[in-house]
């Protein structure tokens, strides 16, 4: 029998789950069959709806995970990202670097502003195996994960915008930027 995995709705600005800190799992509750679908369905979800990283809360699960990817060759990132899960992610920023750059959300549709992120990262949580590990990132790749992260945390880009004057609809900077 073959099994489809399914693309799941992404909650948009205002759905309460958006706003809440999500529940952290346990390192054999990430090695479920529940959780591996739920993982599949995640990327799936993101590529349909064109994103880099999705969040537990953006398909309405209350659980501390993240997918992010990004195939290589594209305008967003030419260098790409690697299909990567991560459970209960903690940041520890390196250095003193930030870097001011655009971001949208798929939660947030059609709109964009800047937003301050650290430069370089180092990543912990836990994978798909359930194994806990750590990685440095940076840049772009880092970028994407801190807004991820914060959407396990109750937060959305907008939170993190220095007042909203830049904030912008993508129709709108096509047409005039």
């Amino acid at each position: 029998m073959i099994v489809s995995i399914g693309v799941r709705k992404v909650t948009q600005i205002g759905n309460p789950i958006l706003r809440k800190v999500l529940r952290r799992l346990k390192p054999e509750e990430i090695r479920s069959a529940e959780i591996l679908r739920l993982v599949k369905e995640m990327a799936a979800t993101m590529q349909e709806y064109d994103g880099v990283g999705v969040a537990g809360n953006q398909v309405g699960e209350d659980l501390s995970v993240f997918v992010m990817g990004l195939p290589k060759g594209t305008k967003r990132h030419p260098d790409g990202i690697a299909l990567t899960v991560v459970f209960n992610p903690v940041i520890r920023p390196i250095g003193d670097e930030y870097e001011e750059d655009w971001e949208g959300c798929l939660s947030v549709p059609e709109l964009r502003g800047i937003v301050r992120r650290h430069k370089k990262l180092e990543l912990s949580g836990h994978g798909i195996d359930g194994k806990a590990f750590k990685k440095i990132y940076e840049g772009f790749p880092a970028r994407v994960i801190q807004h991820e992260t914060d959407h396990l945390n109750g937060l959305v880009y907008l939170d993190r915008m220095d007042g909203l004057k830049s904030l912008s609809y993508m129709s709108e900077m096509g047409r005039h930027g």
